[in-house]
């Protein structure tokens, strides 16, 4: 690599600026693509369901601006007010009746779907599309600031040396972003790391500096007793106690402007003087449930074990011990200084800050009850995928994890709020093909729609608590309804296909981008082959690097750590593909063997035959069958990156294709998560039959 000061093939000499300002732009790149999605899917809660179209947008935004051939100074000049118009939009997006703007159709389940018919379901329709429209496109325009001034400072380097420290920038604005949430900070810190690292393109004009600092004051507002997880916003709301309790019985304990669950005081001593009290009196009957069809368990395992009612309700009926497992470490340290009972100070419990179907793989443990807790992430796995964090602890082969941990006589009990008929056929279709016969069902009404399935020795038990008895009906219903699979883990999905409020949303945006993309842009990156083979590239990366983290989430839990950790991979791989490249060249085709040949074996490998292996050769064992196709990619691409005149043009083509794949990526609802390796074979090959002659 050459050293600051030396010239570039062009004659140009490279400086230290010159390192520091690409760095910086690539840095901020990548942050600001985690912030925004991570802020506004927290705030505008449509977003938490349909991120995909916020990468796109941001992919759009970030190559649009490097073809334009770099950041003019009217741009520049322009950044802090379309992020003024971005990130102010996002911090009152309550008082602009954005939060909880719902979506249109019932065919996705989540907690903000209409409720109306007619003529009110159109005009509420229409804004919807309206509203999410206007984001993606202050979205795209913000991101397309940033790809200018990435392109503005690629333009100086040899190819392959500016696309290095480009990679290095980008990897650095991820781990920055990912230190922020592990730490727990608040929207108005990751904005002023942002603005603290842009200073070198905003400090020559007082304004930008200004609307800054206006913007990250914005953001602080009402965020006061906001706690911040690396998954949720959280908020936490002491109830009023009855008269006569001097202490804390309820709290109300919100995820993203989401109810998520109560801390709820179900004491022997609390109950016999309030049994009226509420909400304590609505919970009672639901978490004493498991206790009264399977007496004194012994073993007992709560997975989404939140703030710890199913932990307290297990202690109150002398289980010996229990492990419990909740995915967010925060909301486990407020059940441990807010919850009434206290129950995770008991020596009888054991808690396992874990993904409840990665804790299942690694326990060798047998338990009298298994409880599966209100789980419900309200967040989707990653912002390159459509599969919800919890989806795949719902799936038949979680449910046969499950089973297998049951010692004999032992049963599995699971409540949820599903608030839609589909959600729960779906789940009495699941239970019934794992155990091989259907499982009991109460409603409980508790929360929203609350429902308790109970396979095991709990199912011939009876229950006398006034619940309402579905198992015939839904057994009536059973033909219906499609069992969740780790293949096509959507249960908040009503069928095998993509959503009306996504497609309702998917569709303009795409249209608009071409639009814009033809007046503003033109088709001139599109008229050589090597250009479309660079569009290809992308797109095909895009469904690798989703695939990717499917897998992996898998094998090793659909943690925050998980994801994190494959994603700044996948770019530490391309930084190593391209660093080969520099001091090797390999021919295309050879590589093109490569990948297509690692690309198959990833594809059709079976993944659960590495949950037998102990943790470091089943980490070796992954690493090998998902990274050698991301190292393979990197080499093609690197080597036709160094071939071009104009690295921002290929390296903007290239986010283009990007689009592409974000957009196909949504077919996972259609033909499950095995379509995406496939997908990526045909872009992969599109991308080699579009390589050009002479080109090897």
């Amino acid at each position: 690599m050459q050293q600051a000061g030396e010239a570039t093939a062009s004659g140009e000499k490279l400086t230290s600026r010159s390192y520091l300002w690409l760095l910086v732009a690539s840095f901020l790149s990548l942050y600001f693509e985690l912030l925004v999605i991570r802020y506004l899917s927290t705030e505008v809660r449509v977003f938490a369901y349909i991120k995909n179209l916020l990468l796109i947008a941001a992919f759009f935004g970030l190559g649009s601006g490097m073809i334009l051939g770099g950041a003019t100074r009217r741009l520049t000049r322009a950044f802090p007010f379309l992020a003024a118009a971005l990130f102010l939009l996002i911090a009152f997006a309550a008082p602009l009746h954005l939060t909880h703007l719902p979506f249109p159709m019932e065919d996705y389940f989540t907690f903000t779907t209409f409720r109306t018919r007619g003529v009110w379901q159109g005009l509420l329709g229409i804004e919807y599309v309206g509203a999410v429209l206007l984001i993606l496109i202050l979205v795209v325009l913000f991101f397309m600031v940033l790809g200018g001034l990435v392109g503005q400072e690629l333009s100086h380097f040899p190819p392959l040396q500016g696309y290095s420290v480009n990679l290095v920038g980008s990897l650095g604005g991820i781990l920055a972003f990912i230190a922020l949430c592990y730490l727990g900070s608040p929207p108005a810190i990751w904005l002023l790391l942002g603005m603290l690292v842009g200073l070198p393109f905003i400090k020559s004009y007082p304004k930008a500096m200004l609307m800054f600092i206006l913007i990250t004051a914005a953001s602080g507002l009402g965020l006061r007793h906001a706690i911040w997880s690396p998954y949720y916003r959280i908020d936490l709301i002491e109830l009023p106690p009855p008269a006569g309790w001097n202490r804390p019985a309820a709290y109300l304990l919100t995820v993203n402007h989401d109810y998520h669950q109560k801390l709820v005081d179900l004491s022997s001593t609390f109950i016999s003087r309030y049994a009226d009290a509420e909400p304590n009196r609505e919970a009672f009957s639901t978490y004493e449930l498991p206790y009264m069809v399977v007496q004194n368990p012994k073993e007992v395992l709560v997975v989404g074990a939140g703030t710890g009612n199913d932990v307290a309700a297990a202690l109150r009926h002398g289980a010996e011990h229990v492990d419990a497992v909740e995915i967010d470490p925060v909301i486990y340290r407020i059940g441990v200084d807010c919850h009434p009972e206290h129950p995770y100070t008991s020596q009888r419990v054991t808690m396992f800050i874990d993904d409840a179907r990665a804790f299942f793989k690694r326990t060798q443990k047998r338990y009298d009850l298994i409880d599966f807790g209100y789980l419900d992430s309200q967040t989707l796995l990653t912002s390159f995928s459509s599969v919800r964090l919890d989806n795949y602890v719902y799936t038949v082969e979680s449910f046969r994890d499950a089973r297998d941990h049951l010692r004999p006589g032992g049963s599995l009990i699971l409540a949820f709020a599903s608030g839609k008929t589909f959600v729960t056929d779906r789940l009495f279709a699941t239970l019934t093909q794992v155990f091989g016969v259907p499982p009991k069902v109460y409603l409980t009404g508790y929360d929203t729609g609350g429902v308790v399935f109970l396979e095991g020795v709990a199912r011939d038990a009876s229950v006398h608590l006034g619940f309402q008895d579905l198992s015939e009906e839904l057994r009536r219903r059973s033909g219906q309804a499609v069992p969740a699979t780790d293949n096509w883990p959507f249960l908040y999905l009503r069928d095998h296909r993509i959503p009306s409020a996504i497609l309702l949303e998917l569709l303009p945006f795409l249209w608009w981008c071409f639009i814009t993309f033809k007046a503003r842009v033109g088709w001139r990156s599109f008229r050589k082959p090597r250009h479309l083979h660079l569009f290809f590239l992308g797109g095909g990366f895009l469904l690798l690097e989703t695939a990717g983290v499917t897998r992996l989430s898998l094998l090793f839990g659909s943690t925050w750590v998980v994801n994190a950790v494959v994603i700044a991979s996948f770019i530490f791989m391309a930084f190593m593909a391209n660093a080969f490249v520099m001091r090797r060249p390999v021919t295309q085709w050879r590589a093109y063997v490569g990948l297509f040949l690692s690309l198959g074996l990833s594809v059709l490998f079976p993944y659960h035959m590495l949950d037998g292996l102990a943790a470091v050769p089943k980490v070796l064992a992954s690493a090998v069958l998902i990274g050698l196709p991301v190292f393979f990619s990197g080499l093609i691409f690197s080597r036709s990156f160094r071939d071009l005149g104009s690295p921002s043009d290929a390296l903007g083509v290239n986010l283009i294709g990007a689009v592409i794949g974000g957009t196909l990526e949504n077919l996972v609802m259609v033909g499950g998560t095995a379509i995406l390796g496939i997908l990526a074979l045909a872009l992969y090959f599109l991308s080699a039959a579009t390589l050009g002659k002479g080109h090897s």
